[in-house]
């Protein structure tokens, strides 16, 4: 514990608050049991050519290691350290703490909670703007926030996407900070099969 909280130190991030939530979503993962119904899926991915007899053990051997729960927790820390307390969100943008929950309750920034702390993506925010944050936040939020969660939202922000050509592909981000057209944005987002 003494060389996870080291560390997480080392990150910069609030170390209590990211050992709190590390540990809860550690805590709701459960060992893979093979059952009874294996053998009987095991042979119809076999049969079906989807792997070989090898290939699947490997794979078993390869989960009994705890591999997908170390790719779970990786897809989970990587949009969560892309986030800002609320103390940092609020000073950075110049506010105090009572004013930035107005503005998430209010739909203006968008935040959500992890282990009792409120969460700031970092998407949201741009230095260069007046208001510090990206056009239109506010529209994009109404809009994400009714089809998607937050690591869904996260991870859209930051993919490139075919349809926002600027110099080459952009992120939504990108794409809003140089002031390509919100419309396209929205529309990808409502196109989006991803619910």
């Amino acid at each position: 514990m003494k060389r996870l909280e080291a560390a997480v130190e080392h990150l910069a991030v609030d170390t209590r608050w990211f050992v709190d939530a590390f540990s809860e979503l550690l805590e709701s993962m459960r060992p893979h049991e093979p059952g009874e119904e294996d053998s009987a899926e095991d042979a119809f991915l076999v049969e079906s050519g989807s792997f070989t007899a090898e290939e699947l053990a490997e794979t078993k051997r390869s989960l009994a290691r705890g591999s997908l729960h170390m790719r779970m927790a990786a897809s989970w820390l990587s949009p969560l350290l892309a986030t800002l307390s609320l103390r940092d969100a609020a000073g950075f943008l110049g506010r105090d703490e009572d004013a930035v929950r107005a503005a998430v309750t209010d739909g203006f920034l968008y935040a959500y909670e992890v282990t009792g702390q409120l969460r700031f993506p970092d998407w949201q925010f741009d230095v260069s703007k007046p208001g510090k944050v990206i056009p239109h936040l506010q529209a994009l939020i109404e809009v994400m926030t009714s089809r998607w969660g937050d690591s869904h939202m996260a991870g859209f922000m930051h993919t490139p996407q075919w349809d926002l050509i600027g110099e080459g592909r952009q992120t939504p981000i990108a794409w809003l900070r140089d002031g390509g057209d919100f419309q396209d944005v929205k529309e990808l987002i409502e196109s989006s099969d991803w619910r």
